[in-house]
C-alpha cells in the first residue's frame, strides 16, 4: 500500500488548502529528523509519524 496519497489527503483536510498542505509536505521538519513528510512516508512507520504530527497540528499542538 502506498502512503503518500493518504497523508496528502489528510494534510489537505488539516490545512484546508492544497497549497498549504503541499508546502507542509515538502519542507523539512525537525520533528522528522530534518526530512520532509514526503520523504518520511515511504513506509508505515513514517506514515504514522507524519499522521501523528498532522493530528498535533489539527488540535493546536504542532507547527
Amino acid at each position: 500500500m502506498g502512503y503518500q496519497t493518504p497523508i496528502i489527503n489528510e494534510a489537505e483536510r488539516v490545512f484546508g488548502d492544497k497549497d498549504k498542505a503541499a508546502l507542509w509536505m515538502s519542507q523539512p521538519r525537525a520533528a522528522f529528523g530534518n526530512r520532509t513528510a514526503l520523504e518520511l512516508v515511504c513506509d508505515r512507520a513514517g506514515y504514522l509519524k507524519a499522521r501523528e504530527e498532522l493530528m498535533r497540528i489539527k488540535h493546536g499542538f504542532g507547527c
